[in-house]
């Protein structure tokens, strides 16, 4: 395995020596325009522009790097860079070359470490190590033998602190800068020269396959030229440092490998326990995470999995955390109640009494004859006058109850002087009419597609059954009621109450919600229409009883209503209606025409109303779109 990756490093290094040399040529016949990527010449203004000379010394130190690049003097061609790059700091090309030459060093003291242990040269193959080390601490190569590092190594310690600190995951920097590529030369010479291009700097993993592509990109950032080359080359990135990335073949074992996995706590804020348990449920089977622990009861998910699918899942859970549509109500409830009482009509005598006026009299003087003396020896009236007698006594008080005490007609005369009378008769015109209205306003906010239950009324207890038992009666037991036994039991304390049944009244109560009960279930539609789904349910006692339970009487309305937001849905209900009439008058005498007006008629009109109005606001939109942004998730071969 060894052997291979030094094969597969010592061709990269001819390959970048060749590339090298051949800028260098291109620079020195001025024809870099004609180069396979054109990077841009940039110089950072550190204190002062460089000089025409500075420029051609550099240009001179860049030559003569590339031809000892060529032929391995790895230590000259980085002399030959750092000059170059201290002449002209601005440009990005001799940075490149430097880190280049850097990295050749680094794996030519690997390959010299590797062949003086197989050669039984420890001391020289650990000097190499600890060398390599020095240069590049983080070279996966050099992290590879950092167990043998740190063997040899006697102070554990003289590490550095961020080899040994965790942190967060390691976020490349590339040049902010458009390049165009058209490239047909092997996998790792076109993935290296468009990292490069960005200031990124490859390692190979033995796994990439070398293999002739071709590229065609024209004025493409670095997130669009990487995932252009990585389908291509059938590869992916690992960060090393913001500057540097290991290049491997994309296969699962190769990412179980060398793909570094994050680990993040997630908090879900006011969702209920079998929320944050979906929310889990999302990350394991959309995003693949390898370990997700769910905290339903804290509402929090721990999620450990590699960066870019961490990226995508919060992104994904930041909309569904952005919480649904929130909807406010205004309900009016207007109750009128109508009475009205109307009494018109006259109500003629109902009996008419016949009866003989000389009869009467004798009577009443037969009846009272020691005041009829008085009455004639004190002269108030003469002996024959009856009728001026029995009119003393009446007006006197003396006589009482007769007939004659009230008012009366006459007709005849003689012995057959009759006299009639009839009951009273009355001339109404009453009217008494009310007007009752109640108005109750409600405001409340619900969210989008719950439930909402508003009610208006009282609660009404109900006895729904009881248990009782007989008191008094004494326990009959065979071979126990006997005299002596049962005096037996006495004197042991066990009797009384014990041998009696206890008499107890246990009610069974069900409390029944009486009045108006109206449940409304918002949804907000894709048009911002608000579709309400009504319930409304009247519940009142209707004044009858079976086996002492009220008999309750309900009413209900169920609808499904869409409205815009700011119009009103109009519910009116009937609660009760009663009208009664009665007409009092002579039979037969009220129907001819022109005698009506000697009936009397009263009616009285009950009318009760319930008018609901609902007018739907939308307060807070939350999903404004169809969906949300499209992730590219990573594809595992």
């Amino acid at each position: 395995m060894t052997r291979c990756k030094s094969f597969t490093v010592v061709l990269a290094v001819m390959i970048t020596a060749a590339f090298l040399h051949g800028q260098a040529q291109q620079v020195s016949a001025n024809q870099a325009s004609q180069a396979s990527f054109t990077p841009d010449q940039k110089q950072a203004p550190a204190g002062k522009s460089p000089t025409a000379r500075e420029q051609r010394d550099a240009e001179k130190a860049y030559l003569a790097g590339a031809k000892s690049l060529e032929h391995e003097d790895y230590e000259t061609a980085q002399r030959n860079f750092d000059m170059a790059v201290s002449l002209v700091p601005g440009n990005e090309q001799y940075s490149v070359a430097r880190e280049i030459a850097r990295q050749h060093k680094v794996t030519a003291l690997i390959q010299a470490a590797e062949k003086a242990r197989l050669t039984g040269k420890a001391d020289e193959a650990e000097a190499d190590l600890r060398q390599a080390f020095l240069l590049d601490p983080k070279n996966p190569m050099v992290v590879q033998h950092m167990d043998e590092i740190l063997g040899a190594t006697p102070d554990a310690d003289s590490l550095p602190a961020e080899d040994v600190k965790a942190g967060p995951p390691v976020e490349l920097t590339p040049t902010q800068a458009r390049r165009s590529f058209h490239l047909h030369t092997s996998a790792n010479d076109m993935l290296r020269q468009v990292l490069t291009a960005y200031g990124i700097t490859p390692t190979f993993d033995s796994s990439v396959k070398s293999q002739t592509v071709r590229l065609d990109l024209d004025d493409v950032d670095f997130q669009q030229a990487v995932q252009a080359a990585k389908l291509v080359t059938r590869t992916f990135f690992v960060p090393l440092d913001p500057k540097r990335v290991l290049v491997a073949q994309d296969t699962k074992e190769n990412r179980t490998k060398f793909q570094r996995l994050a680990t993040e706590t997630v908090y879900f804020p006011g969702l209920t326990a079998s929320e944050t348990t979906e929310m889990g449920n999302v990350a394991r089977n959309v995003f693949e995470a390898q370990q997700v622990s769910v905290s339903a009861g804290n509402g929090t998910m721990t999620v450990r999995a590699p960066a870019d699918k961490l990226t995508a899942l919060n992104s994904t859970l930041a909309e569904m955390l952005e919480g649904r549509s929130e909807i406010q109500l205004d309900l009016r409830l207007y109750s009128i109640a109508k009475t009205r009482m109307q009494n018109i009509g006259v109500q003629l005598p109902q009996t008419v009494t016949l009866f003989n006026v000389p009869s009467q009299l004798n009577s009443i003087i037969s009846s009272n004859p020691s005041l009829v003396q008085q009455i004639i020896s004190s002269g108030l009236a003469p002996a024959g006058d009856y009728a001026a007698i029995v009119a003393i006594l009446v007006s006197s008080g003396a006589v009482s109850g007769s007939i004659l005490s009230q008012g009366f007609a006459v007709f005849g005369g003689g012995k057959t002087l009759t006299g009639i009378t009839s009951g009273p008769g009355t001339a109404n015109l009453a009217l008494n009419s009310s007007d009752t209205r109640i108005l109750d306003s409600v405001t409340m906010r619900v969210l989008d597609q719950e439930d909402s239950t508003i009610r208006s009324g009282t609660r009404y207890p109900i006895i729904t059954s009881s248990y009782s038992a007989l008191a008094g009666s004494t326990l009959a037991i065979p071979g126990l009621s006997s005299a002596g036994v049962s005096s037996a039991l006495t004197g042991l304390g066990v009797g009384g109450s014990a041998l009696a049944s206890s008499s107890s009244v246990i009610p069974q109560v069900q409390y029944q919600d009486l009045g108006l009960t109206l449940k409304v279930k918002p949804m907000i539609q894709k048009n911002r229409d608000v579709s309400l789904n009504l319930d409304l349910k009247i519940t009142s006692l209707a004044g009858s009883s079976l086996n002492n339970i009220p008999v309750l009487d309900n009413q209900q309305y169920t609808a499904i209503t869409t409205l815009k937001t700011g119009e009103s849905a109009l519910v009116v209900s009937t609660l009760s209606k009663q009208q009664s009439k009665a007409v009092t008058g002579i039979p037969g005498l009220s129907d001819l025409p022109g005698f009506q007006s000697t009936t009397n008629s009263q009616t009285e009109n009950d009318v009760s109303e319930l008018v609901v109005v609902i007018t739907p606001h939308i307060v807070r939109e939350a999903h404004q779109k169809e969906a949300g942004r499209m992730l590219l998730l990573p594809v595992h071969p």
